[in-house]
């Protein structure tokens, strides 16, 4: 347990019903020591834990992660670190990740949104009709001040790293 990260993430609201404060590294560690499971992984996703959150997401076998069920735990993901994480562990590796990415940026809701462009920043090849749809729909959440400034961060470098 780090003690000081748990106490800055229960002062900056993150709220969850037990928070030990690990760091990725030492999660990833652990993740290593386990074979990838659906069981385990949705186990573990169940607990209202911010640690076994993050293991869900390095645990789940991307093949064995239907559409679904990636879309019950977007809709389950509590803070943008978790969807952050999830997006790099597991949804960018999943065989329909990028029909997934172009689905969730067009959603109205924040948290898909995100992992939408969480996901896309990790495609080098796109087709010009994707990268157009992904400037429109980037650029329309850049400039909606109303929108909160994590997501406009998200929608800022998923378009930077598609016009590399």
């Amino acid at each position: 347990m780090n003690g000081v990260t748990a106490q800055s993430l229960r002062e900056k609201g993150v709220n969850y019903h037990l928070n030990w404060g690990a760091n990725l590294l030492h999660l990833q560690e652990m993740a290593r020591e386990y074979e990838p499971s659906y069981e385990l992984a949705t186990l573990l996703w169940a607990d209202n834990i911010r640690e076994c959150k993050i293991l869900a997401t390095m645990l789940m076998p991307p093949e064995e992660f239907p559409r679904q069920l990636a879309m019950q735990w977007i809709s389950e993901t509590p803070t943008q670190e978790i969807a952050e994480i999830a997006s790099k562990q597991l949804f960018s590796r999943l065989p329909y990740a990028k029909s997934l990415a172009l689905h969730l940026i067009t959603q109205s809701d924040v948290m898909p949104q995100l992992f939408g462009y969480c996901i896309l920043g990790s495609f080098h090849a796109l087709s010009p009709e994707e990268k157009q749809q992904i400037t429109l729909h980037a650029n329309n959440t850049i400039n909606n001040g109303t929108l909160p400034i994590g997501l406009r961060h998200a929608a800022h470098n998923a378009l930077l790293r598609i016009e590399r």
